[in-house]
């Protein structure tokens, strides 16, 4: 039943869209088959799961050391108004993203707070307060990756709506800036710089979540998908019913060499191209944000990253391999 699904979305997609990089795909599929004479085979469908894994844990727990602090007693420290905040019910359900801002600032108002109580004489408060501190610099790195990787905003990045229509036509450059000012923003936090533009890190998730990502796994997927079937079909009609069983070019050799070259060169590869550079541009800045934080990937995440990216080299290699299939499936035919 999945693999009926599958090969109707695949068809559906390309319904209407005569421009389209699907159409042009199942159109070659369809010509394929009837210039070999051989039927397309039904295949498994790509088992990749498009969305990265959901977070493991509602949240960081609750710093006990935080609520038991004096409230009154840090009259004159900015980072009253920070814990105020914090212990709120809004700041007990923020997302990961506002938690990790209220860690921010306060790994950046704690120093001086610290100091003002010790310059009171009240070092058993500004112990606390500098043990909380170094919970929250141990816990940063965590912190990042939940908000960032594991938030609502990048997963919708990853996510696809089945039909992809002319994608990736309609498509901008604004996904790579994005990415990219992540990862200048996320980087000096990791290494003792706390400051933080709320309002910037904020659009930047908004602006990540309309992202296309998901609509390139998708297309990559089908397409990979497509030409898996493709290869099939002409290793099977190698076998079975030879183009040129007598070393000779015929009339079944000709129409595949035009069918090939006005439907595949012509039409699909140049949806395959444009794929290939969406690629690049979306996978380069996503590897450079990755690699900032790296150190603290779950297994799931790591797993999800090393599918991704085997699903996205096939973009070259299954196009390479299909043509090698072509070429071998005409090999015993002679030039006209």
């Amino acid at each position: 039943m999945r693999r009926v699904i599958f090969l109707s979305l695949l068809l559906l997609a390309g319904c209407g869209q005569s421009d389209s990089g699907l159409a042009h795909l199942n159109e070659y599929l369809s010509r394929l088959s009837t210039v070999t004479g051989t039927a397309l085979a039904s295949q498994a469908l790509p088992r990749f799961d498009l969305a990265p894994p959901l977070p493991d844990k509602a949240g960081p727990a609750s710093n006990q050391q935080i609520d038991l602090i004096d409230f009154l007693s840090l009259t004159g420290c900015s980072l009253q108004v920070n814990l105020g905040r914090r212990n709120t019910q809004l700041g007990r359900t923020a997302s990961p993203s506002q938690r990790l801002l209220l860690d921010l600032e306060f790994l950046d108002l704690a120093p001086a707070c610290i100091e003002l109580l010790e310059t009171r004489g009240d070092t058993e408060l500004a112990a606390t307060i500098r043990v909380a501190s170094d919970d929250r610099k141990q816990a940063l790195p965590s912190a990042v990756f939940d908000a960032v990787l594991l938030g609502a905003e990048w997963r919708a990045f990853w996510h696809a709506d089945p039909t992809l229509g002319d994608y990736p036509q309609q498509t901008s450059s604004l996904v790579e800036q994005t990415v990219t000012s992540l990862s200048a923003m996320t980087a000096p936090w990791l290494n003792g710089d706390w400051s933080a533009d709320n309002r910037t890190f904020e659009l930047l998730l908004s602006d990540v979540r309309a992202g296309d990502g998901g609509e390139l796994l998708l297309a990559t997927s089908q397409l990979v998908w497509a030409l898996e079937g493709a290869n099939a079909l002409l290793t099977k009609t190698q076998s079975e019913r030879p183009l040129c069983p007598f070393g000779q070019p015929t009339e079944r050799s000709r129409a595949l060499k035009r069918v090939v070259q006005q439907f595949f060169v012509t039409n699909v590869q140049p949806w395959v191209v444009s794929l290939r550079r969406r690629a690049e541009l979306i996978h380069e800045p996503t590897q450079r944000l990755e690699t900032v934080l790296a150190d603290s990937f779950t297994q799931p995440y790591q797993d999800w990253v090393m599918a991704r990216d085997a699903l996205l080299l096939q973009l070259t290699q299954m196009t390479r391999q299909h043509v090698q299939t072509v070429q071998a499936t005409l090999t015993r035919c002679q030039q006209d």
